[in-house]
């Protein structure tokens, strides 16, 4: 049910303990998963910020005009002032022609959000309703007032337009609520985050002072892809989102222009009107929209060009079809008489989603050493891949600390972008040859203020700037005026298909696949997946695939495991032998080891036997999780149904209670030790509980005080992994626990113990007797001594 409330070495007496050993191993390797702490290589860190160092350092064509036009001159090229507005492009209709619906701010011209519309890919973090993101704002007489009606969204569906009033609302139902006046945006939202989807909400609206009744039926929230910053912000610090400032993806502003710098007072002011200001909407469509500002200081205008793609009807259902991208020119136009010469930057995408920040482990290529994936990666890394080069992957750390120099200086560039945990969002560059170089650098950077504690390093939100190459326009009114480049963005999952059908200047060998990454055990994962996804085909569960995975593995591993059950078994019936060796040699360890040797050899016996399995399940454990935390497909995966919270993600903790209400605000971030998260796990329970049960079973009974103090360990180290397993992802603790019922079944079906019936050792090579001639030899010294009492 859904459940909420807020949101060693051997020693010479004991054989060789290879479930110890295993136990070690994994602990170590899970150490290793959770706790990877040592960074990247860091370069020196420079005095002053990358891009004011640049900026200063990097020579500028000689100025061929006058820097800035005079008064009397700018103000002829003056336009009115353009209103505020919100423009939705595409639509969130999971059967519609859209992969994705955008929302572009004509204030700085840029993307406010990017909401995917398949129902693949839905909010992990909000389970509440959505009714579409309608940018409320306080009505001046009262009420929410509607900016924004996204198409494909339940608002228009009901019918809400932008500029409605919305001045009440009621709960619909088998057990509806009261009517609720709406007197502030905010009343509104509380409602809605009160409610489910699937139930229906009734809306009470003033339409051009009319009143008007709508009814919506509400769904569940898409994922936003891109979002204000401020929304991220709010999972884990909810008391500093008040005060955060977030900033939209693809931002323009001028770096140079005619000699003068970024920190020219009149190009300080062009970028203030480029980022604060609203750009005039010159042509509007259901899938583009052209944006312009003009630059009268500097005779200079900007244009804008955002436009999503259509998905073919025939080509609807495959996810793989590449419509997972939106197109975007930035122009540049010289309108004075003289040409000019002008470098921009384009800001890149920000504000990706941050779900699992209280569990997720992410891992990614580094700069290319043996060490480079140790590194401490973030949720958000920066990606960049310049022609015939390797990716480079920097991580949210390093941005941070500005570890990053600035990249290109000459070389073309193939694309770049942020790298989520499942999702991507790559600028490429359309160019006419991947050799031409149109970016003059790229520089990974903070998109909003640094967070500020260090635990948070891993969340920040990092992006980067496109510098463009300086270019000369002619005089206004030529062909050489104006300067265009064109830029395709993906927006969308880590589909390996999808991926691959993304490259630069359609060059496979430059595709974004490069950005999927499995880790050092790749060579696992792929083949499991491979596996899962053909179950899931079958079963249509992936809680099912991942089972029948498991008895795979083991089938095929039985006749290796069989014969370490029977060396435990083995083990058992040579207990009273290896007691008796422990009694007779206390004193005389090379001896005792000596006849422990032999007895194991008498008996066909081999302590360290029981490893091979351990090696064989520990790439299998890695290569599983490694699948779960790279493949989008597990994620949202349900293993009951996804309309309960309980288990519904695979890649995620089973989340069966959420005790957020009860706990401190880092335990539910997930940071420290015991940084638990906001809920509380069964399933690592489960799997300890089971381990626990498999060593009571078949342990055998300690020989000695050495033995009995390495099964405490292993009762310590089952806590201490507990600890650690307490955030894994249910998919693998489904793993666990089918592994070992299988592996407690197979135990049960071997015969019990039972002491050997011959000799152990050969009286001729050691004083060790089997148990049979030792019970013999005792009766004869009681029978000796007995006759002698007698005779006395």
């Amino acid at each position: 049910m859904d459940i909420q409330q807020r949101r060693p070495q051997r020693g010479g007496d004991q054989p060789f303990d290879q479930r110890f050993l295993l136990f070690a191993v994994i602990a170590m390797a899970t150490l290793m998963l959770f706790n990877s702490t040592a960074p990247p290589p860091v370069e020196e860190k420079p005095v002053e910020d990358a891009a004011a160092q640049v900026a200063v350092e990097a020579p500028l064509p000689d100025a061929e005009v006058e820097p800035s036009l005079p008064a009397e001159e700018a103000a002829d090229l003056e336009e009115a002032p353009a209103e505020a507005e919100r423009i939705a492009l595409g639509s969130a209709d999971p059967n519609g022609a859209y992969r994705m619906l955008l929302t572009v701010n004509n204030v700085g011209g840029a993307i406010e959000r990017v909401e995917l519309a398949s129902e693949n890919y839905r909010d992990l973090d909000d389970r509440s309703g959505y009714l579409g993101q309608l940018a409320l704002t306080d009505a001046p007489s009262g009420g929410a007032l509607v900016n924004i009606v996204g198409a494909g969204t339940p608002a228009e569906a009901a019918g809400l337009e932008p500029g409605d009033v919305i001045t009440g609302v009621q709960r619909l139902g088998a057990k509806p609520g009261k009517a609720i006046e709406v007197t502030t945006a905010r009343d509104l939202l509380l409602v809605i985050d009160a409610t489910k989807p699937g139930r229906e909400l009734q809306l009470s609206v003033a339409r051009n002072g009319e009143p008007e009744t709508l009814t919506a039926e509400l769904r569940r929230q898409p994922l936003d892809l891109m979002r204000p910053e401020v929304e991220n912000i709010r999972l884990h610090s909810p008391e500093e989102a008040e005060k955060f400032q977030s900033v939209p993806s693809f931002v323009v502003r001028l770096a140079s222009a005619n000699g003068l710098r970024s920190d020219a007072p009149a190009i300080v002011e062009a970028n203030r009107q480029l980022a604060d200001e609203p750009w005039t909407v010159d042509d509007r469509e259901a899938e583009s929209v052209t944006l312009r500002q003009r630059l009268a200081g500097l005779g200079l205008e900007v244009v804008k060009r955002f436009g999503v793609v259509e998905t073919p009807e025939t080509e609807r259902e495959n996810h793989a079809f590449p419509s997972y991208h939106f197109d975007l020119a930035v122009e540049v136009r010289n309108l004075r008489d003289e040409p000019q010469t002008v470098a921009y930057e384009l800001t890149g995408p920000n504000g990706l989603p941050i779900e699992g920040y209280w569990y997720a482990n992410k891992i990614g290529r580094g700069d290319g050493s043996f060490f480079g994936d140790w590194g401490s990666f973030g949720l958000r890394d920066v990606v960049v891949r310049f022609a015939n080069d390797r990716l480079t992957q920097y991580a949210a750390k390093s941005v941070a600390d500005g570890d990053v120099r600035p990249m290109g200086q000459g070389r073309p560039l193939a694309f770049a972008g942020v790298d989520a945990q499942y999702f991507a969002s790559i600028v490429i560059p359309q160019k006419p040859s991947l050799a031409e170089v149109r970016t003059a650098e790229v520089r990974a950077v903070l998109a909003t203020e640094e967070l500020p504690k260090r635990d948070q390093a891993r969340w920040q939100n990092t992006s980067l700037v496109l510098e463009s190459e300086p270019v000369t326009l002619g005089a206004a009114g030529g062909d050489s005026a104006t300067a265009t480049d064109d830029f395709r963005v993906f927006a969308g999952p880590k589909l390996p298909e999808l991926l691959q059908a993304y490259s630069a200047n359609d060059d496979a060998n430059h595709s974004l696949h490069d950005i999927l990454y499995y880790g050092w055990f790749g060579w696992v994962a792929k083949p499991m997946l491979w596996l899962l996804h053909t179950f899931n085909g079958i079963v249509g569960n992936y809680g099912l695939a991942i089972v029948m995975l498991t008895i795979c593995v083991r089938g095929a591993m039985f006749p290796i495991s069989r014969q370490t059950a029977m060396n435990m078994v083995k083990m058992q019936q040579l207990k009273p032998e290896m007691d008796r060796l422990a009694e007779r040699y206390k004193d005389d360890m090379p001896k005792r080891s000596q006849a422990q040797q032999e007895l194991f050899r008498k008996h066909n016996y081999n302590p360290a036997a029981g490893c091979l399995p351990m090696f064989i399940q520990l790439p299998i454990f890695m290569g599983l999780y490694r699948a779960l935390a790279v493949d989008v497909e597990l994620r949202q995966a349900p293993l009951i149904s996804d309309a309960i919270r309980f288990c519904s993600n695979l890649a995620a903790p089973d989340m069966f209670y959420d005790w957020s209400a009860y706990t401190p605000q880092w335990m539910d971030n997930g940071q420290g030790l015991f940084g638990f998260g906001p809920y509380f796990n069964l399933l690592p329970l489960a799997t300890c509980g089971l381990f626990l049960l498999q060593q009571k079973l078949f342990m055998p009974e300690p020989t000695n005080d050495q033995a009995r103090m390495q099964q405490q360990m292993m009762k310590y180290m089952m806590l201490f992994m507990g600890l650690m397993f307490f955030k894994v992802p249910s998919g693998l603790c489904i793993y666990f626990i089918a592994s070992s019922l299988w592996g407690i079944a197979e135990r049960k079906m071997l015969p019990r113990p039972t002491p050997p019936e011959t000799s152990a050792i050969s009286p001729t090579t050691s004083t060790v007797k089997s148990p049979s001639a030792a019970n013999s030899a005792v009766k004869a010294r009681a029978a000796k001594k007995a006759k002698n009492k007698k005779r006395k």
